[in-house]
């Protein structure tokens, strides 16, 4: 399949652990913030000077598109560390680098290692995102199971955040993508030809659902400090009902640790965990 924006495959057998995936800047503007709001239903900022944490979830995944044909790829797992809220107006840089390569099931996976900077070169998030190179490849079911550690044990006693209730619809799969993004996200006849039904959504969109959850429980300012570390398992398609949970297993002096859960019509669609710092 021609990739639209006439870049390259993905040079899997060239790759090697810390080569550079280079860098890449954007600028959190008001459209691009507002785009994210609405795809994801989270509601705006209430000071007005900052963007949701979650957009630096899909960091990896532009910065690889930067370069690369991944309209036929699939995000597999994604951990991120929040050391500051992004402010609205400001610009940031993400790098990157290769963290490894490995096969599974007949499937190609690249992880990456990235960090995020703003304007004034301080530190906003770091991250580590897993991919499946082509979604027709190999065998789909757990693709996320080796792509990050276990979720924390679930004791069935703990409180429980939640459930965040949304419905997945072709609109927001569409305004969170770039405007006139034509991928397997946006497309039906391109999911297709990747062994798809109809186009799902790209799975940072429903590992906002977590930050919005948490952020809803705890305050905005909890956000600095928090990391999730979540695998992405089933695909998400629009008229799907997700149903988001977060179940406290335990804690420290400082940190309160949970098993994380985003379930779909088939399952859970994200499983993990997420540690949130006590304020």
């Amino acid at each position: 399949m021609q990739d639209p924006k006439n870049r390259e495959k993905v040079p899997f057998e060239d790759l090697e652990p810390g080569d550079s995936l280079g860098e890449y800047r954007y600028e959190l503007t008001p459209e691009l913030v507002d785009r994210h709001e609405r795809a994801t239903d989270q509601a705006p900022c209430v000071e007005g000077r900052y963007a949701p944490v979650s957009l630096l979830a899909a960091d990896g995944v532009n910065l690889a598109e930067q370069s690369w044909d991944i309209s036929s790829s699939v995000h597999a797992a994604q951990s991120l560390t929040i050391f500051a809220r992004p402010r609205l107006g400001d610009t940031l840089l993400v790098s990157g680098v290769v963290a490894e390569k490995f096969v599974r099931k007949g499937r190609r996976y690249v992880v990456s290692e990235t960090r995020t900077l703003d304007a004034a070169g301080g530190e906003v998030a770091r991250g580590r995102t897993t991919g499946v190179l082509v979604y027709s490849e190999g065998e789909a079911e757990g693709e996320g199971e080796r792509a990050a550690d276990p979720a924390p044990v679930s004791s069935g006693e703990g409180e429980t955040l939640g459930p965040l209730v949304r419905e997945m619809t072709t609109e927001k799969m569409r305004l969170y993508e770039p405007p006139g993004d034509v991928s397997l996200h946006t497309d039906d006849s391109i999911a297709r030809q990747v062994g798809l039904p109809a186009a799902i959504a790209t799975g940072t969109l429903f590992v906002a659902y977590v930050f919005d959850l948490l952020q809803q429980s705890y305050g905005p300012e909890a956000m600095l400090g928090t990391e999730v570390d979540l695998r992405i398992r089933l695909p998400v398609f629009a008229g799907d009902r997700l149903e988001t949970r977060a179940e406290r297993v335990g804690g420290e002096a400082r940190r309160w640790f949970h098993a994380v859960r985003v379930t779909s019509p088939n399952g859970d669609a994200i499983r993990g965990s997420a540690t949130v710092p006590k304020r």
